[in-house]
């Protein structure tokens, strides 16, 4: 099997790096890191030097294949297959002392047609878990620059759970009041994410955290390293 390389767009270091190791010193909770890993180092080469290829569909179904393994049951809509969006993308929060403690939110970006790897992760000293679950939902959104197709993959029900079982258009009927009459939470959160998800073609997917799903740890980690930042 050809051995792999990285390459690294934007991090502490730019450049080809060897190993996996060698290439996450280089991108660990460095906000908007851009990586990706090659087995040609041509391709890698022409990657850093700005040169965009499109992705072999075998690469895109590899990205998907483990949150496949990991995902609940899907909504009765048909989802459109990872392979054929734009963009799939996990999102995390963490607090550390939920509620008001200090918090982190990240996101994962793969650009399903040149494979690139975008990493977004900012901190908050005085938040809610909650909070960062959308926070990231947002910088995921906001991501693309034109429409897109995007799948999202999160471990929060309260983030899915808005748009698939229509909470947030249940809200919005009701001048933004939940069933009993009280004011929603998070409602500035939720209204931009209202604005966002009319732009783009979004399938959102659960995953269960803390069970071994590459993307999702990720997530994890540069979330907490946010919220460790205020400590």
């Amino acid at each position: 099997m050809p051995k792999k390389v990285y390459a690294v767009r934007a991090g502490r270091a730019c450049g080809i790096f060897t190993t996996w190791a060698e290439c996450k010193k280089q991108v660990d909770g460095f906000t908007g890191a851009r990586y990706k890993g090659f087995t040609d180092i041509g391709e890698a080469l022409a990657w850093l030097n700005g040169g965009e290829r499109t992705m072999p569909q075998t690469a895109a179904r590899r990205t998907a294949t483990p949150a496949r393994r990991a995902t609940a049951p899907q909504p009765a809509t048909p989802a459109i297959p990872d392979s054929e969006q734009d963009y799939v993308i996990y999102t995390d929060g963490s607090c550390l002392r939920n509620p008001d403690g200090p918090g982190g939110w990240a996101a994962v970006i793969t650009d399903v047609h040149t494979g690139e790897v975008t990493e977004l992760h900012e901190g908050n000293p005085s938040t809610t878990n909650n909070r960062m679950e959308l926070s990231a939902a947002i910088a995921a959104m906001s991501f693309p620059q034109a429409p897109a197709k995007i799948a999202i993959y999160t471990d929060s029900q309260y983030l899915k759970n808005g748009f698939t079982k229509h909470w947030l258009a249940a809200w919005k009927r009701r001048g933004w009041k939940k069933a009993d009459g009280s004011p929603v939470l998070n409602q500035d959160l939720w209204m931009k994410l209202d604005e966002l998800y009319a732009r783009h073609q979004i399938t959102f997917h659960w995953v269960k955290g803390h069970v071994g799903v590459d993307l999702n740890e990720r997530c994890d980690q540069l979330a907490k390293s946010e919220a460790m930042k205020y400590l």
